[in-house]
């Protein structure tokens, strides 16, 4: 469960988990933030990219890959016109190790086609259910 909680200063808000983590939440100045924190759009990428990065990494591992460095980079393309979602997401990994490079596609495969909840969610659009108080 997320709590989003406003804090009293233009768009800006705190969003905590059940174990007590916290993130800002935030947009840039010209948009009626404090430009702060993660916008919201941001932070889709981050779960997808830590989702997908968490599997590959632990999938690597497990087949006996040494890692000395992972950098993964998302970038948006997002709809000119509201809403502004995103059209296509680019992925860019680098993998620094020993480690053979079909174990670093196959683990890429099975994160992409199987393990990441996130990009799953992503590809099959939940239900939604909202009740407003």
């Amino acid at each position: 469960m997320i709590t989003l909680i406003w804090n009293k200063k233009g768009l800006q808000f705190t969003a905590r988990d059940d174990q007590g983590h916290s993130i800002i939440v935030d947009t840039d100045i010209e948009s009626g933030g404090l430009d702060k924190g993660f916008k919201p759009m941001e932070l889709l990428l981050v779960a997808l990219a830590g989702c997908m990065g968490m599997d590959i990494v632990a999938i690597l591992q497990k087949k006996g890959g040494k890692i000395d460095s992972f950098k993964m980079i998302l970038k948006g393309e997002k709809n000119p016109e509201h809403p502004k979602r995103y059209l296509k997401i680019f992925y860019e990994i680098e993998c620094k190790g020993d480690y053979k490079r079909e174990d670093l596609l196959r683990s890429f495969e099975l994160s992409r086609d199987k393990y990441c909840s996130v990009l799953a969610t992503l590809k099959n659009t939940p239900e939604f259910e909202f009740k407003v108080l």
